[in-house]
């Protein structure tokens, strides 16, 4: 019989060294080949596009499909509980519902839309030209036009100078365009069809991952990674479902509010406030800077009022409707938000900007887990209210005569 090479006391050791080894040549071939690896990782999500929009959409709707799922199985299909039909169903129906809230936008709101941002350019238009000296003094210190040259003359030249280069690359634009509307159409179309699948085969997709996992690693760490991987699901899903709720109803009180405060440009301003209030942390400011230039140019006195009603919103969306919404989907400090999202935004962009928060709570929840663990193991309380006064300061020289000249000054008091 052939002796092991490797001794059974050294095994785990000579794994972890093999680890390592692996890990380091990954990293260094990484480092070699980053600019292909880049190009080739920016390829592949171009091509799996659709699947990655198609599993957002899946994820948005997946409350609202379980919820029909089980409004069906409770009435139509009650004698059938075995029946897929419920959850086919309830998919379909949650992608209609997603199609019709987006014609509703496009019939109802994106017309008024359209027509307040036509008056809103018509009002800077008019502000421009009774503020033409101040423009023209702004134009040439921007060396846009000279002193010796009559300004709307020189202005004129410039236009035509710029229509004639924009015309030379009208075509390429034009072609850009198309491909990239074509492109944008086609994977949100084969998104759509996407979702379905992934609401319609959740439960199977669900059981053949769980089924992989137990043939793979023992059953421990599996129960482990499902008890993780629900909370992730819990988690995002609450804070996701959570904002887009707390982002219409902060929307529609803005869009009351000024109605009430016979603002300008209630529904255009109320739009951009809503949407960026999806954007964790720096969304209200992201909506409420540009509203506040604008009403600045056409009434100073209603973006006086704007900034104002936009605080005490934003107030109230902080400490009252947005805790209420989201309850404990995100229970970590406003400071370690802010670097989440820094740090989201800086390595992955506007993708990092929308998840780095929920993330980061999942992160902290597995750390406290860890923590909280290891601290029950050696009988130590869990609570950060017991480390306050743990270890007890030491006494400081002079400190009993301080101590005895502080209850000699309380008796003569």
């Amino acid at each position: 019989m052939m002796k092991r090479l490797i001794p059974e006391e050294y095994r785990p050791l000579s794994r972890m060294i093999l680890a390592m080894v692996l890990v380091a040549a990954a990293l260094a071939g990484a480092l070699v080949y980053l600019d292909r690896l880049s190009s080739l990782l920016s390829k592949l999500a171009g091509i799996l596009s659709p699947f990655m929009i198609g599993g957002a959409l899946a994820f948005i709707q997946m409350p609202l499909a379980r919820r029909v799922e089980l409004g069906l199985r409770k009435t139509l299909f009650r004698k059938r509980p075995e029946s897929r039909a419920p959850r086919t169903l309830a998919s379909l129906l949650s992608i209609l519902v997603l199609l019709l809230i987006v014609l509703l936008f496009l019939n109802i709101l994106l017309p008024q839309v359209i027509e307040s941002g036509e008056s809103l350019v018509k009002q800077v238009t008019d502000f421009v030209n009774e503020n033409d000296e101040t423009v023209n003094d702004l134009l040439k210190k921007a060396g846009m036009i000279s002193e010796d040259v009559d300004p709307l003359n020189s202005v004129w030249q410039n236009i035509l100078s710029s229509a004639t280069r924009y015309i030379d690359v009208l075509p390429s634009v034009l072609k850009t365009s198309y491909n990239l509307v074509y492109s944008i159409v086609f994977r949100t179309l084969v998104g759509l069809i996407v979702s379905f699948y992934f609401l319609a085969d959740s439960r199977r997709i669900s059981r053949v991952s769980k089924k992989i996992c137990y043939a793979l690693w023992p059953r421990e760490k599996v129960e482990r990674l499902v008890f993780w991987t629900r909370k992730a699901n819990r988690l995002f899903a609450g804070f996701t479902v959570g904002k887009l709720v707390d982002s219409l109803i902060v929307g529609v009180i803005c869009y009351v509010c000024m109605l009430l405060l016979g603002l300008e440009y209630p529904l255009i301003i109320s739009v951009v406030v809503g949407v960026t209030n999806v954007l964790p942390f720096f969304g209200p400011f992201i909506g409420a800077v540009p509203s506040i230039l604008i009403l600045l140019i056409v009434h100073p006195i209603s973006a006086l009022k704007f900034a104002i009603m936009i605080l005490v919103l934003q107030q109230l969306d902080g400490n009252v409707i947005g805790p209420k919404i989201l309850g404990d989907y995100v229970g970590i400090s406003p400071l370690l938000t802010m670097g989440a999202i820094l740090v989201g935004s800086g390595l992955f962009g506007f993708v990092g900007l929308v998840v780095s928060v929920p993330v980061c709570a999942l992160l902290y929840a597995i750390f406290q887990t860890v923590v909280e663990g290891r601290l029950k193991a050696r009988d130590l309380p869990v609570d950060a209210e017991s480390y306050e006064n743990i270890p007890p300061r030491p006494e400081e020289p002079g400190q009993k005569k301080r101590s005895l000249l502080s209850r000699l000054r309380k008796g003569r008091g």
